[in-house]
């Protein structure tokens, strides 16, 4: 195969020209994933989102398995000071993009060609099939200078490839979309590429409580990169409020428009709270069908918009909590996620930001925390059953029920509020934030 490099928005990549199909068709090459944020009440980005509430299989390829909180982990103490826990440095997930290839008619298969993708401002943490990373450096920190890649060198497109055996629901749910398979070098394949990371940056919308906290205020925040650069529309944004009943109530927004303008007025502002009777399981679905076409409205197939949603169901829809969704721009997802296919392509990036908002509900579970009695002891411990560790004791429940960035939670409030309860819970239970 004929190749040539090229530079583009910095990456180098290697240009292809043998996947190109009979009549001059490009390669199709579909994305989804989510950008994910945790604000408060000011509006004010918070660190230490490095949880996961749905972990990929044991199979993926791991950067760094201490950078990733994983549900059920051993708590830090229990590692020997080692283990993982909030990393104050990490304001944004990038949770779960795939990537799927549609060759072009007449190719002939298997097509052979390389992937690069970039996060400015983060690492790229967890990946599959294999592919060479760069870019990572633990002891330098994650900071908005930090550009983490992914390169897959000779990917084959339009293989035989069945993939892993897992029944995770994460693993399981992208693979229900009829695109090519993909092989590694290494011979791992699936029927996409998989990647996540974690960020240090700001989501581009900032939403904050005004009047008392009756009201919600959203004002764009992209950075410096677009304050010569066209607006961005963001055409789709919903503010959505689930319950632990599995009841939904939700607002579609009008669109808006983000610029890197520094004195810029409120791009809205509406109720932040939803009244009893607007919860329903039936406005789940009503969320759901609207999303759907809205994903398919950046381009991807309808089966690729229903593997999005049914991939983050529990962590979108069924994990109690405020949050506001919106589909990111692309010229916002192009600058801090650069994508290079080393081909001639049609390349269409789906991105849903997923802001969560601190609500006063949360607020209350932190002041119970923090006004309760002084513990002595972890929450959890562990004895040996044999070789196995088996954990004893039992989750708090205001603790449990302050959701999956619980640790951030707290640590900010232990921040901003410090009691001894708090200070103890925090200690016995090894939740010290540690910068990276």
């Amino acid at each position: 195969m004929k190749t040539r490099w090229f530079s583009l928005n910095g990456i180098t990549a290697c240009l292809a020209v043998a996947v190109v199909g009979a009549q001059g068709q490009p390669l199709v090459v579909h994305e989804w994933g989510t950008f994910t944020s945790l604000q408060d009440e000011a509006g004010r980005t918070l660190g230490g989102i490095n949880t996961d509430d749905e972990p990929v299989p044991d199979f993926c390829h791991d950067l760094d398995g201490l950078l990733i909180v994983r549900p059920g982990q051993l708590p830090p103490l229990l590692h020997k000071g080692l283990g993982s826990s909030c990393d104050p440095d990490v304001t944004m997930r990038l949770e779960t993009p795939v990537l799927y290839f549609h060759p072009p008619t007449g190719a002939s298969c298997p097509l052979t060609a390389s992937i690069k993708v970039a996060f400015r401002g983060g690492w790229l943490t967890q990946f599959y099939p294999v592919a060479e990373t760069s870019g990572f450096v633990r002891s330098d920190g994650l900071t908005e200078d930090t550009t983490g890649s992914l390169t897959w060198n000779d990917l084959k497109i339009g293989v035989e490839a069945k993939g892993p055996e897992t029944t995770e629901r994460v693993w399981t749910a992208p693979r229900a979309v009829q695109a090519a398979s993909v092989s590694a070098t290494n011979g791992e394949g699936e029927k996409f590429l998989f990647y996540r990371g974690v960020g240090h940056l700001d989501c581009p919308l900032q939403v904050r409580r005004t009047a008392g906290g009756t009201l919600l205020e959203g004002r764009a925040q992209v950075g410096e990169h677009f304050s010569n650069c066209q607006p961005m529309a963001v055409q789709h944004l919903w503010l959505a409020s689930f319950r632990a009943d599995g009841a939904c109530a939700f607002r579609s927004l009008a669109p808006v428009t983000l610029d890197g303008a520094t004195d810029q007025a409120a791009l809205f502002t509406i109720p932040a709270r939803f009244a009893r009777s607007e919860y329903s399981a039936a406005h789940l679905n009503q969320l759901r069908a609207e999303m759907r076409l809205a994903v398919q409205g950046e381009g991807l197939f309808p089966d690729e918009a229903d593997a999005l949603l049914n991939t983050w169901e529990l962590s979108y829809f069924k994990s109690a909590g405020l949050r506001l969704f919106f589909m990111v721009p692309r010229a916002w997802t192009d600058w801090y996620l650069p994508l290079d296919v080393s081909a001639p392509g049609d390349i269409k990036r789906a991105m849903v930001g997923r802001l969560e908002l601190v609500t006063p509900e949360q607020r209350a579970l932190l002041k119970e925390l923090a006004q309760g009695p002084v513990a002595t002891k972890p929450w959890a411990y562990y004895e040996m059953k044999g070789r196995n560790p088996v954990m004893r004791g039992a989750m708090p429940q205001a603790y449990r029920d302050l959701g999956r960035f619980r640790n951030a939670l707290l640590l900010d409030d232990y921040q901003a509020h410090p009691t001894p309860s708090l200070e103890a819970f925090i200690r016995l239970n090894g939740l010290q934030g540690r910068r990276s």
